[in-house]
């Protein structure tokens, strides 16, 4: 069963040894900005951000941040992945959605958004089959990344997607 897990003094360094995989860590800079460890900096000291580990059963797959971003003046999913070991088995999909589950009955929110590097096909893909589509906007995070928003009033709980 996926859940989402505080991060906490006993995972949170299994939690920054997580990787996306090589080939994927240039376009969503993990190895600098965009790494585990560095966000969960960012959220103690930015304490608007959640920080959750992504579980199935007992085993460490993925990392995800979340929570109202000043810059965008929105709810964000700013940070998502799913370890390189784990891709490919639906977690991705099923992670997200808690994170949007959690987003909507935390926030209330009326929109989440996310930002993802416009040669990132497999997240494009993913966020597009749960119901995020393209706002037509970009922000610039090193590269002009494109902004994806997904409505909640289409929230049908956990069956999306």
């Amino acid at each position: 069963m996926i859940m989402l897990k505080e991060v906490t003094k006993e995972n949170w360094f299994d939690v920054i040894l997580l990787r996306s995989g090589e080939d994927q860590e240039n376009r969503i800079f993990e190895r600098d900005i965009a790494s585990n460890c560095l966000s969960l900096a960012q959220a103690s000291i930015e304490k608007q951000w959640i920080t959750r580990a992504v579980y199935v059963d007992e085993k460490l797959v993925g990392f995800a941040m979340y929570g109202f971003s000043d810059e965008l003046k929105e709810y964000e999913v700013c940070r998502f992945m799913i370890d390189y070991n784990f891709q490919g088995n639906g977690y991705g999909k099923e992670g997200l959605k808690l994170v949007m589950e959690d987003m909507i009955n935390r926030f209330q929110c009326e929109r989440i958004v996310l930002t993802f590097h416009p040669e990132n096909e497999k997240a494009k893909n993913l966020y597009e089959k749960i119901g995020f589509t393209d706002t037509g906007s970009t922000v610039s995070h090193f590269v002009d990344e494109l902004v994806y928003s997904f409505e909640t009033k289409k929230w049908t709980g956990l069956t999306e997607g």
